[in-house]
């Protein structure tokens, strides 16, 4: 479906404190056999990577890395202190869970966690997809016009991540971007680096026990699996928050009078097996309501939601998706609904 689920049926009375509270009940051995699993699986496909030939290493790679994205949805989970019970176990998982996928954990707590989820679909302060309006886009320069354009195709929504937000918020704290930085900033930021050092060389001499060259080792073992990551990741955000039916919003009075959490993102279910993959993260009203939330009670908090309140809620399809893409170009914030390229003149 496509559309909010308002179809004139009753809703459920609302979410009682106590029963929120019981959504967000953190466990520990649950959470640490998840990530266990989930980081000798991300092993295992690393180690048949480099060990097969290229022409089996390259589809495993694709495997691997959704593996990638799987353990950063454990970080994610970790980063908002909802994935064991003990905040500094999360804050060792996190780290460890952000390394295959490159990402600063104390970077990614300032991006997402006190930026994206306090001015969520707020114009100038949520930098994950913002939409242009006419005005911005006519005002761009041309590169900067073709890149939008690019990113807001059905194939281009893909490429969006890597340059736009990873590189660019989540490696180094660039003063220009971040503000002022912290010491745990640059901590993290070198341990990123070194695991990305201990990646390339860990292929490079697994890859050379089984007669690969190095090239292709990196290529197939670091290169493409990074590259899958990026890629779903840079979907699964575009579809957290982009919908014909979801409001953007210029001014902090108007987004906060409504119900952002509820009003400004998606719910979206993917088919099996790749369901499985993205471990509830797109469970994405529920985690926006109460991110304290466990990825493993996510779903049964969402369903909760559901039934209290109208959600736009679809089930994924390529066709689906490309009208997504067709109608969600530019959002005209003075009458606050999205437009496509041809308002903008």
């Amino acid at each position: 479906m496509m559309n909010p689920t308002s179809t004139g049926r009753a809703l459920a009375p609302p979410l009682t404190l106590q029963e929120r509270q019981s959504y967000s009940q953190r466990g520990l051995l649950l959470p640490l056999a998840l990530f266990l699993g989930v980081a000798i699986l991300y092993g295992v496909l690393e180690l048949a990577v480099l060990a097969m030939p290229v022409w089996l290493a390259v589809p495993l790679s694709v495997l691997t890395g959704l593996a990638i994205a799987m353990l950063f949805v454990i970080g994610h989970d970790a980063a908002h202190n909802s994935f064991t019970r003990h905040r500094w176990l999360n804050r060792v998982i996190g780290r460890i869970a952000f390394l295959p996928s490159l990402h600063a954990f104390s970077l990614w707590d300032l991006s997402h966690n006190r930026n994206h989820h306090m001015f969520s679909n707020l114009r100038g302060l949520d930098h994950g997809w913002e939409p242009m309006s006419p005005a911005d886009y006519r005002n761009s320069s041309p590169l900067r016009r073709a890149l939008y354009r690019l990113y807001r195709s059905p194939g281009g929504v893909m490429l969006y991540y890597l340059p736009e937000l990873w590189a660019r918020r989540l490696v180094v704290p660039l003063p220009s971007i971040v503000g002022p930085t912290r010491p745990v900033y640059w901590f993290d930021s070198a341990l990123v680096l070194i695991g990305l050092a201990a990646q390339i060389a860990g292929a490079i001499a697994i890859g050379g026990a089984f007669g690969h060259d190095p090239w292709v080792s990196v290529l197939t073992g670091v290169a493409i699996p990074f590259l899958i990551w990026n890629m779903a990741m840079s979907v699964a955000i575009f579809l957290h928050h982009t919908h014909p039916a979801i409001p953007w919003y210029a001014d902090k009075v108007a987004r906060d009078a409504g119900s952002p959490a509820i009003q400004g993102t998606v719910h979206l279910v993917f088919p099996m097996p790749f369901g499985l993959f993205t471990l509830n993260i797109m469970e994405h009203n529920a985690h926006h309501l109460a991110s304290g939330v466990p990825l493993y009670r996510v779903r049964h908090f969402q369903a909760a939601i559901a039934a209290r309140h109208n959600i736009v809620a679809w089930d994924f399809s390529l066709r689906a998706f490309r009208r997504v893409c067709r109608r969600c170009k530019l959002y005209d914030y003075d009458a606050g609904c999205w437009v496509t390229f041809d308002r903008a003149g």
